[in-house]
């Protein structure tokens, strides 16, 4: 939606920030979606689900309703990721009346001080968990995000006990990747590390557990997560200024784009997308090439 956000979080593999940046064209976003739509029987593929980002997407609010509205008119799931901050009972209930099912919330420290200290000033963490509760309450498939790092490393076993006292969806961790403002040496946990501290959740007993799903990281021998990579999951990413790539976090974003929205139809990128040219296959996973941990999956695994 926007590579804007209201918080400057210093591990954003994003970049994304408070000053001014690209907001998305709404309207030409929409329409690639109803042309495709239109052609949907004779397609190759079918569009799953719509998953509005940043930057902060809540910071344009009204054109968040307008593609969560335009993709229920297509009979088209959508969802959210958001930082949560920007929601009130009103806006909750606006979102649940656009069409949104999905909400997935970041959650990387389980105190005010921690969390401002991770990801920026934060109000009130009470407030953010109320919010987080309401949004379970109006049944909404929330997750839970958890950007490992070894800042937070403590929070991750409270945090999935948390997500599974709600009652969550999915507690979702995405160790901390190398790309956009995350370059600080001494926030990377290695490849050992992260295995251990996979293992070592795997093996607490944190009382009720919400399904915990990895990202981005192959799956550790001794854990029953599950794991997804992005070689292997079918999506394609739109950044604000309508290129499409395979993900955000890849290096060299703008030279291997898949395409430009605002120049080719949605069904073409796609195939291009498919084509399987752009991933490097090991023995368990895959990734796309230009992916920034690539040197942590090879000594992970070596």
């Amino acid at each position: 939606m926007t590579d804007r956000c209201n918080q400057a979080c210093p591990h954003c593999v994003n970049g994304d920030g408070p000053a001014p940046g690209r907001d998305l064209d709404v309207g030409l976003f929409k329409r690639r979606l109803e042309e495709w739509a239109r052609g949907r029987e004779d397609s190759d593929f079918d569009l799953k689900e719509v998953r509005i980002t940043g930057g902060e997407p809540l910071m344009r609010f009204e054109e968040v309703l307008s593609i969560a509205e335009g993709c229920r008119k297509l009979g088209t799931r959508s969802g959210i990721n958001t930082n949560g901050l920007l929601l009130d009972s009103g806006r909750i209930r606006r979102l649940k009346e656009s069409g949104i099912e999905v909400v997935k919330v970041s959650l990387d420290a389980m105190d005010g001080t921690a969390y401002s200290r991770l990801r920026g000033p934060l109000p009130s963490f009470q407030t953010l968990l109320g919010t987080i509760e309401e949004l379970i309450r109006e049944n909404f498939k929330v997750i839970l995000r958890f950007t490992l790092g070894r800042e937070n490393l403590g929070f991750l076993g409270p945090c999935c006990g948390l997500a599974g006292g709600l009652g969550v969806h999915k507690f979702q961790i995405k160790p901390l990747i190398r790309s956009g403002r995350a370059t600080d040496p001494t926030a990377f946990m290695n490849s050992y590390e992260i295995d251990g501290a996979l293992r070592a959740l795997a093996d607490s007993e944190p009382g009720e557990r919400t399904p915990v799903e990895v990202l981005c990281w192959p799956a550790v021998p001794g854990t029953s997560f599950s794991y997804k990579n992005c070689g292997s999951a079918d999506k394609i990413y739109v950044s604000p200024d309508l290129l499409v790539s395979i993900c955000n976090f890849v290096q060299d974003h703008r030279q291997s784009a898949l395409g430009d929205l605002s120049r080719a139809p949605l069904e073409t990128i796609l195939k291009f997308r498919f084509d399987g040219t752009r991933t490097e296959d090991f023995e368990s996973f895959s990734l796309i090439k230009g992916c920034p941990n690539l040197p942590q999956f090879q000594r992970a695994r070596a």
